[in-house]
């Protein structure tokens, strides 16, 4: 299994002439160029207008559902014909992508990827329509599931960061419960609590100038909860922190900025219509942000929230965590028969220049940068008490050399008892459901698991 990025950066056009587009295929890791290739989406009048059909039938109920509605409110003529435009929209992405033109760039593609492949598809754009669009129902992608779609903005650059960031093991959090009317907070503040390895600091209701921790301290994870809004046609985003304090996220620019520079990795907003809290945050080189694209149930909001931030503190990379929560939503609990197209509201939006961490990356985070003059350097290695150090370190390596060489015992090599199974975890060579090898998921490696026997010469 390897991991793959697909950047399809789209250029200026419109839906009556069409965009430009370059696609570009590489190792997701090593940054090897496998594929650039470059063509034109044609012309689709009709497209951005069935978005706009669904976005109104799809609000209705939303808004419905976030105040609370009972079953008799939220009618099921309102929830088809919602299902209708989903129908419509899906058929008009669809042929768009399904142009010759398009056809034959996607071909030059397909010889380098692979159905268990983890792939990252980032649609780099400038334009806002196209964020809007659910990209996630073009179909031809749908043979690679592990595909995750994500948002960009052409300009990207490498965060500056401070010399000096140590997260001691921990994830540290800034939890920001906003206004909630009508909402239910304290579930986002259960589950926060119940992440391992993570520090959470709670600012409940705070007015702007209790912000301040945000430019103090360093932070790994930002999130908010409560109320939010886009306007100025989606390209500007507002956060209701408390009832009566609204703030445009570009007036915390410098805050968000000091956060970014004193190691802020993700922001996470589980709030309504965040669009343009995204598209935003894109002009201040945030590494990654989790944004709702539209206004978003309470419940549908809550059990992402925890699906999510469970698959990602279990060791899911930070792309199929959102894919997996996503999927729950869909097809286990029901939400989207309730306000259909909700599930694919949660969306990425990242920073090129920055690789999507792993939860394990963050409690390991650091960058401590020592500040030694030539001097300086040169007194502390030639220091007694550092020779000193370096000759026991010296006499104990030698004494395990010897004791290894001529009377220690030889690390025994794991030879596996069988081959690996597929779709259960009992040893660590077995591969999940998913594809991936079990590793430190597996019954052999967990304490207090079953202990099968594994490889040869366990005394299991």
């Amino acid at each position: 299994m390897a991991k793959k990025v697909i950047i399809f950066k789209i250029g200026e056009g419109s839906f009556d002439i069409g965009f430009p587009f370059s696609l570009r295929l590489s190792h997701d890791e090593t940054r090897e160029l496998l594929v650039e290739t470059e063509g034109k989406l044609p012309p689709a009048p009709n497209l951005y207008k069935s978005y706009i059909d669904w976005q109104c039938s799809y609000r209705n109920l939303a808004n419905c559902l976030r105040l609370g509605a009972n079953q008799t409110q939220v009618t099921n003529v309102a929830i088809d014909e919602c299902l209708g435009y989903i129908n419509a929209l899906e058929i008009n992405l669809n042929q768009w992508l399904q142009d010759s033109l398009v056809q034959s760039v996607l071909f030059d593609l397909f010889p380098h990827l692979d159905q268990q492949d983890l792939i990252r598809f980032v649609i780099q754009t400038a334009d806002v329509r196209l964020w809007q669009l659910p990209w996630y129902l073009w179909d031809v992608w749908q043979r690679y599931p592990h595909t995750e779609f994500a948002l960009s903005k052409p300009n990207c650059q490498k965060p500056s960061r401070s010399g000096d960031i140590n997260t001691k093991g921990k994830v540290r959090i800034l939890a920001i419960l906003g206004d909630r009317r009508g909402i239910d907070v304290d579930r986002d503040r259960r589950v926060l609590n119940s992440l391992p390895n993570a520090e959470v600091v709670f600012l409940d209701q705070p007015n702007l100038a209790e912000l301040t921790p945000l430019w103090e301290q360093s932070w790994q994870i930002l999130f908010f909860a409560g109320h939010s809004s886009s306007n100025n046609n989606t390209q500007s985003g507002l956060l209701q922190i408390n009832p009566y304090e609204t703030i445009d996220i570009q007036k915390l620019k410098n805050t968000l900025a000091k956060a970014v520079y004193n190691g802020l990795e993700l922001a996470i907003f589980n709030s309504c219509d965040g669009l343009g809290l995204g598209f935003n945050l894109a002009d201040l080189q945030l590494p990654q942000a989790i944004i709702m694209r539209e206004p978003v149930p309470d419940e549908v909001a809550q059990e992402f929230l925890k699906f999510f931030l469970q698959a990602y503190a279990n060791g899911e990379t930070l792309y199929q965590a959102v894919k997996e929560a996503k999927a729950k939503i869909q097809e286990l609990y029901h939400l989207e028969q309730k306000a259909p197209g909700s599930s694919w509201l949660p969306v990425i939006c990242q920073n090129l220049a920055v690789n999507p961490p792993l939860w394990s990356d963050l409690t390991n985070y650091t960058s401590k940068v020592p500040n030694f003059s030539l001097q300086s350097l040169w007194k502390t290695i030639f220091s007694p008490m550092l020779l000193w150090a370096g000759g026991a370190i010296a006499f104990l390596l030698l004494g395990l050399f010897i004791f290894n060489t001529f009377g220690g015992r030889q690390s025994p090599i794991l030879e596996p008892v069988r081959k690996p199974l597929i779709g259960v975890c009992e040893c660590p060579y077995d591969v999940d459901t998913m594809g991936r090898e079990c590793g430190n998921k597996s019954a052999y490696s967990r304490p207090g698991g079953t202990a099968p026997v594994c490889y040869r010469g366990d005394g299991r």
